[in-house]
């Protein structure tokens, strides 16, 4: 039954003065605003300078994306013992936008470096987290067909400490 519905998420949308667009996530109440930064309000014909800026939809999905990622790497590495919380993992999200010939904007890729300070003799384990752990993460396996999504580790070794799990 891999095709059955376990759930549904649920947001309303409002299309304020645009391009400002504002959403609330149902389960919290939380408000997002959604607009265009500047250089995609050129591309959809604002004058500089004449809109308020605020990220666009293409910000939220890259990182999105890369909350979801990094939190499915770090769920990979502590199921080896590797510690990946606070500043041991971090990561930066750099998404490429292209205008297809059509002239609409389209995220053609997600490459998501993730920073992970972790003791040498844990790399190999690391590196092999990183080979595996994008297919089970939901967002990247949701976007995956349309968007190309590149995971890359950025090790950097730290001295073990006594008594810390291997």
């Amino acid at each position: 039954m891999a095709d059955e519905i376990v759930h549904h998420v649920h947001a309303s949308l409002t299309r304020e003065n645009p391009p400002i667009r504002k959403a609330v996530l149902h389960m919290t109440g939380t408000p997002v605003t959604f607009g265009t930064p500047g250089w995609q309000g050129e591309h959809y014909g604002f004058a500089p300078g004449t809109v308020p800026e605020h990220p666009g939809t293409l910000d939220y999905l890259v990182a999105s994306v890369a909350g979801c990622l990094i939190g499915t790497f770090g769920g990979t590495l502590k199921a080896r013992g590797i510690v990946a919380s606070g500043d041991a993992l971090t990561c930066d999200a750099d998404g490429e936008v292209v205008v297809d010939p059509d002239g609409v904007l389209r995220l053609r890729k997600i490459v998501i470096t993730y920073h992970l300070r972790a003791p040498e003799e844990q790399r190999a384990a690391a590196e092999r987290c990183n080979a595996i752990h994008a297919h089970h993460c939901p967002n990247a396996r949701s976007v995956a067909a349309a968007i190309e999504i590149v995971t890359e580790l950025d090790f950097q070794p730290t001295e073990a400490t006594a008594g810390a799990p291997a």
